[in-house]
């Protein structure tokens, strides 16, 4: 420890706007600074005060304000802009986000381009895009979705669509889209018209159309078995705990998989 105190330049304790030409002191409070690149633990001072710099900021975007907007345009239609705002919208969705960091967010997607490239996965014929600035959504736009509207965003619940399929699309759960085709398959009428646009759209896209829907298809199977597996559970698990102890069989089989 020392008694000496520490040197001040008197002459640098007051610094002169160079905009409105008025003294104030040296400090934060009224000049914007950063570290000096060569003196450590340094500051280095704007040359305006913090009052006129706000102002210069204010003007300069009032007269630059369509520049600006389109500077915005060019940065958010490319591929890290557009998934960047992505990734901000999954991160104030309230439907939840189990996302660690946009690397991984970003990664899901780097993963589906890998099977279905640029292609809607629900529509392969719309090749998908990121048009940003117009006053309407762009039906072919990326935009991204829940598999399972009812579980947060996640690595294991996200699809990447076309705006147009997820318009269409809005929240219908597996177990409703499997009892729709339900109903399709019963309906020889509807099942006829749907063989009819599926043929024509795999001669139109040579076969590429089945192959999706067959993915698709049993992909909502899968999703559909695996949520009556869960119901069954949750209910055998609520008869388990409100059972009283001395009721419950020694002997219980598991019976929830046996159909």
């Amino acid at each position: 420890m020392t008694l000496r105190k520490k040197w001040v330049n008197k002459r640098q304790a007051n610094k002169k706007c160079t905009r409105c030409k008025k003294t104030y002191p040296r400090t934060e409070e009224y000049f914007y600074a950063k570290k000096h690149h060569s003196q450590k633990e340094g500051l280095k001072y704007n040359a305006s005060c913090i009052a006129c710099e706000n102002k210069r900021c204010e003007e300069y975007k009032s007269k630059n304000r369509e520049k600006q907007r389109l500077s915005d345009i060019k940065y958010k239609e490319t591929e890290h802009g557009y998934f960047k705002e992505l990734y901000n919208g999954v991160r104030k969705s309230e439907a939840g986000n189990q996302f660690k960091s946009y690397e991984e967010f970003f990664d899901c997607w780097k993963k589906q381009q890998e099977f279905y490239g640029l292609n809607c996965p629900y529509f392969p014929w719309i090749q998908m895009t990121r048009i940003k600035g117009k006053k309407r959504a762009t039906p072919t736009n990326i935009s991204k979705d829940r598999i399972l509207s009812t579980m947060p965003y996640g690595p294991n619940n996200i699809m990447f669509i076309s705006w147009k399929a997820n318009n269409m699309k809005g929240d219908v759960t597996p177990y409703l889209a499997g009892r729709y085709l339900e109903f399709v398959n019963k309906n020889e009428y509807c099942r006829k018209v749907t063989e009819f646009e599926l043929s024509t759209l795999d001669y139109k896209f040579e076969g590429r159309w089945t192959k999706d829907f067959n993915f698709i298809a049993d992909l909502i199977e899968h999703s559909r078995e695996s949520l009556e597996l869960q119901n069954q559970f949750i209910e055998k698990f609520l008869r388990m705990i409100r059972t009283e102890p001395n009721q419950i069989p020694e002997d219980s089989e598991d019976t929830s998989h046996d159909n």
